[in-house]
Parts: structure tokens; sequence; C-alpha cells
């Protein structure tokens, strides 16, 4: 249907991700997991409702570098891990096609994947299935 006469064009809303708390720390100072689970699980919450049309990728930055640290990549609990791969996957969907990772980060973010995601799908019982 055309729009009326006199209408006013819809105008995209550029959306900023707000989610400002910090998921890196310095050697010897870390971040409670269970902390980190909140914080990991708000950003997650945040990033599954944007869309890739309407996103300022370049509010992703910050958030990116930290995700695609070893301090989370790495980490020893399931769940830290988990998130931080949803959070992941969602941050290459929306700034699909131009990823805010290097070519090592990539490589890093998709050997968590490989090695610590794939294999708890097998398992519908793990406590962070509806991550995976």
């Amino acid at each position: 249907m055309a729009p009326r006469r006199g209408a006013e064009p819809e105008v995209e809303e550029v959306v900023s991700l707000t989610f400002d708390k910090p998921l890196s720390w310095r050697a010897g100072k870390p971040i409670a997991t269970g902390e980190l689970l909140k914080r990991l699980e708000t950003l997650a919450d945040e990033l599954v409702d944007m869309d890739q049309e309407e996103v300022n990728k370049s509010s992703f930055t910050k958030v990116a570098k930290e995700l695609a640290g070893q301090n989370l990549l790495s980490h020893k609990d399931k769940g830290v891990r988990a998130y931080t791969a949803c959070c992941l996957v969602d941050i290459l969907k929306l700034c699909a096609p131009d990823a805010p990772f290097s070519g090592s980060q990539l490589k890093d973010i998709f050997t968590l994947f490989i090695t610590s995601i794939l294999p708890a799908l097998s398992d519908p019982s793990h406590a962070y299935n509806t991550q995976h």
C-alpha cells in the first residue's frame, strides 16, 4: 500500500549498545563468577533484541574486544563460556559481514564454539542448554 500524501516517511532509528559494565579484568583482580554471569546475561539479553539494520555497529567495539579476550574465551566456568559465545554470535550476526574481530580473535572464537559449545549440544540436560 502506498503512503498517504503528506505522511511523514518512516525514519529508522539507530540503536546503540547501552551495556557499559566491564567484562575484562587485570591480573589478580578477577570479577567474581556470579557477577560476571549476571553481566554477560544482561549483555546477551540486550543483544538478542537488536536488529542488524538499526544498530550503531561502532557501539560494539569495546564489548567485542572484551568478549574476544582470553579471560572469557577460556574461563573455567561453563556458564561464562556459554554466555560469552551467545554474545559473540549475536555480535557476529549484527555486524555481518564485517566482524569487529581480528583474524586471530576469530580463530579463538570459533575454537570456543567447536571445543565447548558444540559438544555441549549433545546434552539437553546441560545447565546452559538454552544458551547453546
